[in-house]
């Protein structure tokens, strides 16, 4: 009996021996440091991808990489050149009636010099310049609009059904195909949200994201 608790014993000793170090706390690396960028800083970003509300899909990749260095307490912790990658969330064509097109972007990955990505969750807040020459217009939720009609397309567009009522019986039918048919003619379709590869933009980040980069002290 005694034997068999002595073994019983040694063997507890030597499985806990194998176990103990799968659950000792690994030491933390001085190498690192993780820092904390905080919702709401701004990115300026250079597009690397052409955007059109006709041609671009929900899913659709989309490669940038930043222009401006990002600091957090004076400290650089994302470098110029570091790549920022996202996805079209919505898209629109333009339609009739001048109403432009539209596009969402979301910006939902960063990847540091060591390869690593991070998921961030961005949006866009501004167009700082167009390589196609467009002017165009980002909404307060961060949508990309295309232009709708111009003063004198919008004067038509009131101006064509108002005829209608200036004229009664068989008249208003003949005015209402003629004003129908005037607007279709003569009013385009609104611009379609678009932005060239090589535009610079920038980006909101909606949500904190915490970065492991090397130490300051290396």
């Amino acid at each position: 009996m005694k034997v068999k608790v002595f073994a019983l014993l040694i063997a507890c000793s030597l499985i806990g021996g194998m176990v103990t170090p799968l659950f000792a706390q690994q030491p933390e690396n001085p190498n690192v440091d993780e820092i904390t960028v905080p919702e709401g800083t701004e990115f300026k970003l250079q597009l690397h991808t052409t955007l059109n509300s006709s041609a671009s899909h929900a899913g659709d990749r989309i490669m940038c990489t930043l222009i401006d260095p990002v600091a957090v307490e004076d400290r650089d912790v994302l470098s110029k050149g570091v790549r920022i990658d996202g996805h079209v969330g919505e898209s629109r064509p333009s339609g009739r009636k001048g109403k432009g097109g539209l596009l969402t972007i979301v910006f939902d990955t960063v990847e540091l010099p060591n390869g690593q990505k991070v998921a961030i969750l961005g949006s866009l807040t501004e167009v700082f310049s167009s390589e196609s020459g467009s002017d165009p217009n980002v909404g307060p939720e961060g949508e990309l609009k295309g232009k709708g009609p111009n003063r004198k397309e919008q004067a038509l567009l009131i101006v064509a059904p108002a005829l209608v009522g200036a004229v009664g019986g068989i008249g208003t039918a003949i005015v209402l195909g003629a004003a129908g048919i005037m607007t279709a003619l003569f009013l385009p379709k609104g611009k379609q949200a678009s932005l060239a590869a090589g535009s610079l933009v920038g980006m909101r980040l909606d949500r904190d994201v915490t970065l492991v980069i090397p130490s300051a002290g290396r």
